[in-house]
């Protein structure tokens, strides 16, 4: 079904039905505790394409397996004791090899978890290959990580050609988790160590993103957006203009639309296969696909229309009859519904707004958000995730010249202004990780720490 087609159903649509949201960000208007143990389990899974099976799964009969197998071996049994107590209390063992990172997908799992495991997985969907995992594990572990292999099975448990598709929102993001994913899985000792950092650096810069795209729908294919950062180290001051402009306090009102435009999107995928859309798929077909435009202009302001009434939002005028300006009115008045000045009633439905803007900041962006002074809040980079991030943008590389190295982080929606460099050439310095061969940062390189 085209996508045009799903655009000429909403003429079929009768009633207009509350907002949904079931694509494309991880959290809700509340409760969006996300457990980075869950998701790491999960991704890992489609990542090797294993997942345990949860049919068959116990975690006291893979317990009794595994020391039953490792009896065998030992002269002395009062060692099983032992070894019980280092692998199986407290979750130890699931710090002793990346395999059993699936350990911590099963049991109780909030929806948050879910819906990032799930928007992850999509990202992996899209690479049509699994990683070997090449574990450096000790005799007692590969024991264990062989008697796991029982307990595992394809990831969803059956033919994933028949799931259905979520199409990437932000392709660039897609395809550098996808690289860095797999560079990880080849640093099986890194990956175990980092992997929850690594999700948790993804997941914000993923939703940042998406939060500076989401508007320009109209204008084809996402790129990575100017975001700011400064190191934790560094004074913030109001005369950092890149800072200040495309800093916090953007992506802040920016992930204010997020919500109401993904709402309105959710109408125009229910009206397909199943399969899930961007909206800026949406936009490059009235572009692109061949069909009578009349027709889709007369749907569109009709369906905007009924859904003005129905949310008694103020009136707005399209700027001609071009299906593309009947679009740009309903995406309008999918922000509209949230604004106060634009409600015909006085209630209005700018809380929810609110409610995923507190939420972002609260389980998101909190590692990455710093309150400095008059400047406000600002976006953050700590030495721990600069290095991570630094190791992955390198790769397989082991080096990068500095201002590849800029280029890379950009990639992945990572900014920094001239200030910044300078403090970054003098961290690399100090972690002893470059190599300067003159004062420009052209002939600078930084290599990798793994």
């Amino acid at each position: 079904m085209s996508l045009i087609s799903r655009l000429i159903a909403l003429g079929q649509v009768e009633k207009i039905t509350d907002n949904t949201l079931n694509n494309y960000l991880p959290i809700r208007s509340k409760n969006n505790a996300i457990a980075y143990s869950s998701v790491s389990g999960n991704v890992l899974g489609m990542l090797i394409g294993r997942e345990l099976d949860p049919k068959r799964y116990s975690f006291n009969e893979f317990k009794e397996e595994c020391l039953d197998e490792l009896g065998g071996l030992l002269t002395d049994e009062a060692m099983l004791d032992h070894i019980e107590q280092m692998y199986f209390r407290n979750d130890a063992l699931n710090s002793a090899s990346p395999e059993f990172l699936l350990l911590g997908c099963l049991g109780s799992e909030t929806a948050a978890s879910k819906n990032l495991s799930r928007i992850f997985r999509s990202f992996l969907a899209q690479a049509g290959r699994h990683s070997e995992l090449k574990s450096k594990a000790n005799f007692i572990e590969q024991i264990f990580i062989n008697v796991l292999q029982n307990y595992l099975t394809k990831p969803g448990g059956k033919d994933v050609s028949k799931e259905k598709i979520e199409h990437p929102y932000l392709p660039f993001m897609t395809e550098a988790f996808v690289k860095d994913i797999h560079f990880l899985s080849s640093k099986t000792e890194y990956l175990l160590s980092h992997f929850e950092d690594f999700l948790q650096l993804y997941n914000f810069l993923y939703c940042s993103q998406l939060a500076l795209n989401i508007r320009n729908w109209a204008n084809g294919v996402p790129k990575s957006q100017p975001l700011y950062f400064i190191l934790d180290t560094e004074k913030a001051n109001t005369e950092r203009s890149m800072i200040q402009n495309y800093g916090y306090s953007v992506l802040y009102r920016s992930f204010g639309v997020v919500f109401p435009i993904l709402s309105m999107l959710d109408n125009f995928n229910k009206q397909g296969d199943g399969n899930v859309f961007p909206l800026w798929s949406y936009g490059e077909a009235l572009n692109a696909e061949q069909y009578d435009a009349d027709e889709v202009s007369a749907i569109l302001e009709e369906y905007a229309e009924k859904f003005r009434r129905k949310r008694q939002i103020k009136q707005r005028l399209a700027e001609d009859d071009s299906p593309i300006s009947q679009m740009r009115l309903l995406i309008a008045y999918s922000l509209d519904q949230f604004e106060k000045s634009r409600s015909l009633v006085t209630l209005s439905k700018h809380k929810i707004r609110d409610d995923y803007q507190k939420q972002f900041e609260e389980h998101i962006a909190k590692h990455f958000m710093q309150v400095r002074g008059r400047s406000g809040r600002v976006l953050v980079m700590n030495q721990d995730y600069l290095l991570l991030l630094t190791n992955i943008a390198i790769g397989a590389k082991r080096q990068l010249r500095f201002q590849e190295l800029l280029k890379e982080f950009r990639a992945r929606g990572v900014y920094f202004d001239k200030q910044s460099e300078q403090v970054l050439i003098a961290f690399f310095e100090r972690v002893g990780n470059v190599d300067r061969m003159s004062d420009s940062g052209d002939a600078v390189y930084v290599r990798s720490t793994i």
